[in-house]
């Protein structure tokens, strides 16, 4: 093999697997055909070739497990079907050229013979980190200074850009824990951005046009952004090596029955029945069973699972042992678990109880206390992204308003699309223009400012210091920042 494998992005990572019972192959979860004379070894080869060259990739990372030998084996595949052997005891015998040589030489010797045994496995995704130094950013001039916003800015921020990047039409923008700003490029990059200057400093392939739905969060122990797009969880490496463009996403297939959730410490797979898979400390996903009549709250970073039911918590590790349980009190008038879960920050998530009872309470994963619930007109839907500041104790989630701070209450938000909040300030869009509604009063009304057009956008993002826009004009989508002005 010609490719260096310090070239080879971390992600994607192919995961190859062989039944117990030796007699089907999937990759990435999805069935591998085999023809009457074909074995496994050429049908796995030909399948990842095929996989790297619909993502345009000249090299993959991949990973070969087999259930019925327990073993597994990382390796490298190129477009010719050539691999490289990455397993840990080869790559510390790598201390030499002339070994790295000779190794390479023998697994090209025995590679018909030994990868029959090492294909498959339980089902499985490989994250695993980038081994490459992290790039470093460089001296950056702010790209687009001085343009002109196309809509209004909220009063008090300036109606020329700091900055401004092309930005895929119908996205959003995403300030992610670790301060990194998410946009979304025209052809479907993932950037994340200095806040400040708009520089790119980390980039990934196959990018949702809704980046508040990506979160950063940790898969067997290491730090990725991760979003559900479609019928696939996407996990993202949070390092970039040097001398690549962007990274690609290890896709786990959800089947049409499944969902996954990001919003929690480890991201998970929901099976129903009472059967989630969540990773181990080596990335392979294992089936748990939650207690009957319960629903996950949330996960750690270390694999534990927090369900509840209507009147008790409890916590599993990731083999579906119970380590603790513990009572709580549900809302008046709710009967059965939560039917719907989103997190607000990490103390306190949002549920939800549906039909007659139709109650949506604020619970303290800390205290194990529901310190405030009520019953909204309607409840969001299970997948809506709720917008949040977790310092100020304020949120919008579909068309509910929410404080959950000293004064708790729900605020009917009617037709109106929020797009951001700050402070007690929700943001969003009407048929009428943009407007404002402070949910710190009895009954907020909403309150318009000054647009060039009722089809101007509400900012995607407020923050302390700047608004984000993503604004059309000409068919040509643009994110701005516009700083605020004293």
């Amino acid at each position: 093999m010609r490719t260096d494998p310090e070239k080879v992005p971390a992600f994607p990572v192919y995961t190859l697997q062989l039944s117990a019972d030796r007699q089907a192959v999937t990759l990435d979860g999805a069935a591998v055909p085999l023809d009457a004379d074909e074995d496994f070894v050429s049908a796995g080869t030909a399948a990842i070739v095929a996989k790297l060259h619909r993502h345009g990739l000249d090299a993959v990372r991949a990973r070969v497990l087999d259930a019925s030998t327990d073993t597994q084996w990382d390796m490298i595949v190129d477009s010719g079907g050539q691999f490289l052997d990455l397993t840990p005891q080869q790559e510390a015998a790598a201390a030499t050229r002339e070994r790295h040589h000779r190794r390479r030489r023998l697994l090209i010797r025995c590679f018909a013979a030994t990868l029959a045994i090492l294909l498959g496995g339980a089902v499985a995704a490989a994250v695993v980190a980038a081994n490459q130094p992290a790039a470093h950013p460089v001296a950056y001039t702010p790209a687009g200074a001085g343009a002109t916003l196309p809509a209004a800015p909220p009063p008090a921020h300036s109606p020329t850009a700091t900055w401004s990047h092309p930005a895929a039409a119908d996205s959003t923008v995403n300030l992610v824990e670790d301060g990194m700003l998410l946009t979304v490029d025209p052809a479907g990059t993932m950037t994340g951005r200095n806040p400040a200057t708009g520089q790119p400093l980390w980039r990934g392939s196959k990018a949702p046009l809704d980046v508040r739905s990506v979160h950063k969060t940790t898969w067997a122990g290491q730090p990725v952004y991760a979003a559900t797009t479609g019928r696939e969880l996407l996990l993202w490496p949070t390092r970039m090596p040097e001398d690549t463009d962007s990274v690609s996403p290890t896709a786990i297939p959800l089947e049409s029955q499944h969902s996954a959730r990001v919003d929690v410490g480890t991201p998970y797979i929901d099976l129903g029945d009472w059967y989630i898979r969540i990773p181990d400390a080596t990335g392979t996903l294992q089936e748990v069973m939650i207690p009957p009549g319960s629903t996950v709250l949330t996960t750690t970073g270390d694999g534990q699972v927090i369900t509840a039911n209507h009147d008790t918590i409890y916590t599993l590790d990731n083999q579906g042992a119970i380590t603790a349980q513990g009572p709580y009190t549900a809302p008046e008038g709710t009967t059965g678990y939560p039917t719907h879960v989103w997190g607000l920050d990490a103390s306190n998530l949002l549920l939800g109880w549906g039909g007659a009872s139709r109650t949506l309470a604020v619970l303290n994963l800390e205290t194990r206390q529901i310190p405030f619930s009520a019953q909204p007109r309607s409840l969001p839907g299970a997948r809506s992204v709720p917008l949040v500041d977790a310092q100020a104790r304020t949120a919008a989630i579909g068309s509910v308003g929410l404080r959950y701070g000293a004064n708790p209450a729900v605020v009917d938000l009617k037709s109106f699309t929020p797009t951001a909040v700050r402070g007690p300030v929700v943001y969003a869009n009407t048929n009428n223009g943009p407007v404002t509604m402070d949910l710190t009063g009895s009954a907020p009304e909403p309150e318009t400012w000054e647009s060039y057009s009722p089809r101007d956008p509400a900012p995607a993002l407020v923050t302390p210091d700047a608004v984000y826009l993503v604004a059309t004009q000409l068919e040509r989508t643009v994110v701005y920042r516009s700083d605020r002005v004293q």
